[in-house]
């Protein structure tokens, strides 16, 4: 299995089994599960939602997206594109919508496959998240200021996850 299809995988089985809370339900006022994205570019994440708990593995990429899994009123409990899951604080996430490439793709000048290329955009990229539509596109941004179309299945953190 080439690393293109292992991630591809990963991506699709990280978004199974999640336990869905209404936002009514919630301390933050967001339903459970949501896309949310690293605000720092070092976020500690921890075996509980303390700091007493000891720290699991450190994230080193700012705007990288994770999923909000559980909440408390500090603390949240977020599932990264590995599946991995780990407490982090509450003030190390923002709600700036960023997703990763999980396969190579290409940048559209329109939401078409038959539009004008704009620029190929290699597996593993951080992009921003503008917008997705129903017709399974997304506008983006890339790190260099690109902006354009992607097929949204190319996308971990552009998915429907309610």
């Amino acid at each position: 299995m080439s690393s293109t299809q292992k991630l591809t995988l990963t991506a699709t089985a990280t978004l199974g089994g999640l336990y869905h809370v209404d936002a009514d339900k919630t301390p933050s006022g967001f339903a459970v599960p949501r896309f949310v994205s690293l605000k720092f570019g070092k976020v500690n994440a921890r075996t509980g939602p303390s700091r007493n708990h000891s720290i699991a593995y450190q994230y080193q990429r700012r705007g990288l997206p994770v999923i909000v899994v559980a909440e408390t009123e500090m603390w949240r409990k977020v599932r990264d594109i590995s599946g991995d899951e780990a407490w982090v604080r509450k003030p190390a996430l923002s709600g700036e919508k960023f997703a990763v490439l999980t396969t190579e793709a290409t940048l559209y000048a329109k939401p078409d496959a038959s539009a004008r290329s704009l620029a190929r955009i290699e597996q593993g990229a951080l992009v921003q998240l503008e917008t997705c539509s129903s017709d399974g596109y997304c506008l983006i941004r890339t790190d260099n200021g690109i902006k354009g179309f992607t097929e949204k299945h190319a996308l971990w953190g552009a998915q429907n996850i309610d």
